[in-house]
């Protein structure tokens, strides 16, 4: 086994660990609309441990950033999003789609075609 795989393995079960002590996840959500608009995010808990919290109406700047985080657990947060003349609703944490291909964190990017996901 060469070097670098052997500092990747490490790697993955540092990550692995830090995330199983934590426990949490973030969900990061980024305002990538084009033309200097404000985008508007209200998330919900829809399902899971933090079922019916509600996180409130967020305004995310130009090329601007908010972000939660919670300890999924059959976890599903949905979220509604609207800048002038668009309102979208989209599940942006669902953790049968989400857990494993997030690890500890979800970054969405909100284009006018929806959000898009970045894995890290």
């Amino acid at each position: 086994m060469n070097s670098s795989i052997r500092l990747f393995a490490v790697f993955m079960i540092i990550a692995a660990l830090l995330r199983a002590c934590s426990g949490e996840t973030r969900v990061q959500i980024y305002n990538s609309l084009p033309g200097g608009v404000t985008l508007t995010v209200h998330c919900k808990a829809i399902k899971g441990k933090d079922r019916g919290q509600d996180l409130g109406a967020q305004q995310i700047p130009p090329g601007g950033m908010w972000e939660f985080h919670f300890r999924p657990r059959s976890a599903l947060f949905s979220c509604s999003f609207q800048w002038p003349g668009q309102f979208h609703n989209f599940d942006i944490y669902e953790e049968k789609r989400d857990d494993k291909r997030c690890y500890d964190k979800c970054q969405w990017f909100v284009q006018p075609t929806g959000p898009c996901l970045e894995r890290t």
